[in-house]
């Protein structure tokens, strides 16, 4: 009777230990998960910042040159006029009496 009830005994802490161990192990894999759900969403919220940073620099760059070349649009059309002034001036000395 010594013997059966011993390995009733050890089985039970056996079991005991097997269901107390698995315990932990599912909570460590939870944990685990859900720190890599964390670190997921951050790469994502990295991403997405650095992505609109991104398109705010090249809006940026985009309206720099648009304002560069209407700046030189300006200054070419006001250079022609003072040609068209120029030759037209030049034109009326030469058939001047």
């Amino acid at each position: 009777m010594n013997v059966l009830l011993r390995t009733l005994l050890v089985g039970l802490v056996a079991a005991t230990l097997t269901v107390a161990c698995s315990k932990e192990t599912d909570e460590a894999a939870a944990d685990a998960k859900a720190e890599m759900g964390e670190a997921l969403e951050a790469t994502k919220d990295a991403a997405s910042a650095a992505a609109s940073d991104a398109q705010a620099v090249v809006v940026e760059t985009a309206e720099e040159a648009s304002a560069k070349t209407e700046e030189m649009a300006a200054e070419a059309k006001e250079s022609a006029v003072d040609a068209v002034k120029a030759a037209k001036e030049a034109a009326h000395d030469a058939t001047a009496p």
